[in-house]
């Protein structure tokens, strides 16, 4: 019978990841990945193997909003001499072309240069952002109404679960709390 990495992997994950305590995401992971090779280093590549088409587009995507947000900041704001400058001594074309940059461009997550996008293209990036915007300002409201609820207390003293999430929902419009990504 094959063995299930998804399931063991998921188990392992559970054991290793503090119960309500406080813990560092990136600490959790480097000590089960060192468990793991001493101790079962078959479920650790076998799992890896299952899931390494999601981290490599995971990276892929990465690594195309860094590069867009690294031009970005490295762009020049006052002049075209000044991104001229810069690519001298980087020799980094994309210091001169913000047309190399990618934006996801559909549901599919499809990538696109700003060079290619299509008016669609520029609306769909623009709803995305706009989403983001509002997702963010949701919470931000939610999180400044519950510390000003629980004061000097911990908000586990001052609400139950079920009120937690009620009052989450109601300021969410019915969303369920999503915890940050790492």
């Amino acid at each position: 019978m094959a063995r299930n990495y998804l399931t063991d992997m998921s188990a392992a994950i559970e054991a290793a990841t503090p119960d309500g305590a406080d813990y560092i995401a990136p600490l959790v992971a480097a000590d089960l990945v060192e468990r793991l090779r001493a101790e079962d280093p078959d479920l650790l590549h076998g799992w890896l193997d299952l899931k390494a088409s999601v981290f490599l587009a995971d990276v892929i995507a990465r690594r195309s909003n860094s590069k867009r947000q690294t031009a970005r900041a490295a762009a020049p704001r006052k002049a075209f001499a000044e991104a001229a400058e810069r690519f001298q001594e980087t020799h980094d074309p994309i210091v001169l072309s913000p047309f190399a940059f990618e934006y996801v461009i559909d549901d599919a997550n499809t990538r696109r240069t700003v060079a290619r996008m299509t008016a669609l293209d520029c609306r769909f990036v623009a709803e995305r952002y706009e989403d983001t915007a509002r997702s963010a300002r949701m919470e931000a409201s939610f999180h400044r109404a519950v510390a000003k609820k629980v004061g000097s207390r911990t908000v586990g003293e001052v609400f139950s679960e079920d009120q937690y999430l009620l009052m989450y929902r109601s300021l969410t419009g019915g969303r369920a709390p999503v915890a940050a990504a790492a």
